[in-house]
């Protein structure tokens, strides 16, 4: 057992957290490192930009108002700042709409993850904020995309893919053993 001690950046106390079960998680990130490095400094940077990544939806728009205003303690200069950082890191795409607000018609700006941008979100948010339809698109896609990675790393060094495919299979049979085991 792996015995973690930090400071929660989002409760701004110290807590003791004991790692016994990891949260399975990989985080696709561009090739070149420059690229790795933006997107890693973008979302990591500051406790604003973790409450912002906080905030978005995985998998519909999120309106620059509505962050705005969610997000009243800092700065509306500042939630901007972070949020076009995001979308030069690659994190978000951003998009202008027209809405109609009474007889007006409105430009509104919204912000949608990337690829990348879903996992930062995921990584960050609560699992239980997620429906178990949501995860299982989610682990798909990262799960296609993995293998897809593995499978040309190991083409381009002159690895075997066949044994990392044997290893997923031996960690299925053996979990499912296990579960088995537990359930009797």
């Amino acid at each position: 057992m792996l015995k973690v001690v930090r400071v929660d950046i989002f409760f701004e106390e110290e807590m003791s957290v004991k790692i016994e079960e990891a949260w399975p998680f990989i985080l696709p990130l561009p090739k070149e490192t420059a690229a790795q490095y933006k997107v890693l400094v973008s979302a990591f940077s500051s406790n604003i930009a973790l409450k912002i990544l906080r905030k978005l939806r995985l998998d519909v728009k999120s309106y620059q108002k509505d962050l705005i205003e969610e997000l009243s303690e800092h700065s509306n200069k500042s939630i901007l700042k972070y949020l076009e950082m995001f979308v030069n890191a690659g994190i978000l795409e951003e998009g202008i709409e027209r809405s109609s607000v009474g007889k007006r018609n409105v430009w509104v700006k919204w912000y949608k993850p990337t690829f990348i941008g879903r996992w930062l979100i995921l990584l960050l948010a609560p699992r239980e904020r997620f429906s178990p339809e949501q995860l299982k698109e989610v682990i798909k896609d990262l799960l296609s995309f993995y293998a897809k990675s593995i499978v040309n790393l190991c083409l381009d060094t002159g690895l075997d893919p066949n044994y990392f495919k044997e290893l997923f299979d031996e960690a299925i049979t053996t979990q499912k053993e296990s579960s088995r085991t537990y359930k009797d």
